[in-house]
């Protein structure tokens, strides 16, 4: 009855008023939801905790993960912040901290419970000291990895051929790993196929054979750093990744890499 009696300018200005109503409601909904801190992971939470036991942190660096229970809050945890998974590991040694004695790298061993981190696409281990262990495995499984670090970590050995199981991998960095080796042919790189970035400068691939044929079906390539590799000695003219039409931008292949 009262809508009824309403002029037409009238019920419009009602109607608009109630659609104004409507989106400042929703909006302020919207406001406190993302505004709400998402913690992460219980399972996830003590996987980490496992992995940190296999560590030796003797300037105590990671002194956030026994007095903050959120472990989206640790130091080098990243988190998505609307699941509470994690997704990130950074534990990337600071040369600043060594010298100004602050902290020193840490060392240890990898835990399996790595793996109990299945949305983890960003591990960065680089710079610590891992005392001359093998590159494990089971890094091959984590299937989300975006980006892996792992340059100057003193891993030593064989890199092992799981890693081309990273299909979503854009970034690998294996660098300065001085005892490091690899097989006799790189075609585990060859299954890296977002690999946009690969540096394995001074690892000795001087038992390597075809690896331009290796290296030219990674296609999306744009950055390669081979220094230092003692690669055995081909032809660069007649390497057809160098003059193939792909996407590689940035060749760095410097002085005592071949030989």
């Amino acid at each position: 009855m009262f809508f009824s009696i309403m002029s037409g300018r009238s019920m419009h200005s009602v109607l608009v008023g109630l659609v104004c109503l409507a989106i400042a409601s929703a909006i302020s909904c919207s406001s406190v939801g993302s505004s709400y801190n998402i913690m992460c992971l219980e399972s996830e939470r003590q996987a980490l905790l496992q992995f940190k036991q296999g560590l030796v942190d003797e300037s105590n660096a990671l002194a956030s993960w026994k007095s903050e229970k959120d472990c989206c809050k640790w130091r080098g945890i990243a988190c998505n912040n609307q699941t509470g998974h994690v997704t990130g590991l950074n534990f990337s040694f600071s040369y600043d901290s060594y010298f100004n004695y602050s902290e020193v790298p840490l060392r240890g061993a990898m835990s399996p419970s790595l793996l109990e981190l299945p949305f983890v696409n960003y591990l960065d281990l680089s710079y610590n000291d891992f005392e001359g262990i093998v590159i494990p495995k089971l890094i091959g499984s984590l299937s989300q990895l975006k980006e892996l670090k792992l340059a100057h970590a003193n891993f030593s050995g064989l890199v092992p051929p799981q890693l081309g199981n990273l299909s979503n991998l854009h970034t690998l960095d294996l660098s300065r790993n001085y005892d490091a080796s690899s097989y006799e042919n790189l075609e585990w790189l060859s299954h890296l196929s977002s690999l946009r970035y690969l540096n394995m400068s001074y690892l000795d691939l001087s038992k390597v054979v075809n690896w331009p044929q290796s290296l030219s079906k990674l296609i999306v390539l744009t950055e390669l750093q081979l220094s230092h590799v003692n690669l055995p000695d081909v032809n660069l003219r007649s390497v057809s990744f160098i003059n193939s039409s792909t996407s590689l931008g940035t060749l760095l292949i410097l002085q005592y890499f071949i030989g």
